[in-house]
């Protein structure tokens, strides 16, 4: 894994949240799903723009509820799952793009939507959230009927 220090304060809150949120679900495991939800608890250039596309935490909250339910509790040690590894690597690989020297929680909403196979993916395509409005931080144009 990354070091720590790597990450910008915004997005060291949002592995924190994400690593509470497993906890407080009684998960065993950090999902994407988990780490979508810090990002939504975070005040950040990367939650303003989920907001702008109309993703909000109750929509998501509500919408990995009914995906996910609640864990069995009692869970002494949580590991990040595979897919939360690669989130990681491509947060890097987005944040090396633009030549920065941390990883944000933009980069991490990013790699959320670039690995586009983890809950949080398919959470924010739900809600109409796609990588490009992500890129552009704006919403999608309408399409043409």
């Amino acid at each position: 894994m990354y070091p720590f220090e790597r990450f910008s304060e915004d997005a060291k809150k949002v592995l924190t949240y994400a690593q509470k949120e497993a906890e407080d679900s009684g998960h065993n495991y950090i999902g994407t799903e988990h780490l979508l939800l810090g990002v939504l608890q975070v005040d950040s250039e990367a939650k303003r723009a989920l907001e702008r596309l109309g993703a909000n935490e109750e929509a998501a909250r509500a919408t990995m509820r009914n995906v996910l339910g609640r864990g069995p509790g009692g869970i002494r040690q949580i590991v990040p799952t595979e897919r939360v590894k690669k989130v990681i690597e491509l947060s890097f690989a987005a944040a090396q793009r633009e030549g920065a020297s941390h990883v944000t929680a933009q980069h991490l909403l990013i790699a959320l939507m670039e690995e586009g196979e983890g809950i949080a993916a398919h959470v924010l395509t739900d809600l109409g959230v796609t990588l490009e409005a992500v890129l552009r931080g704006s919403p999608p144009a309408p399409e043409d009927g």
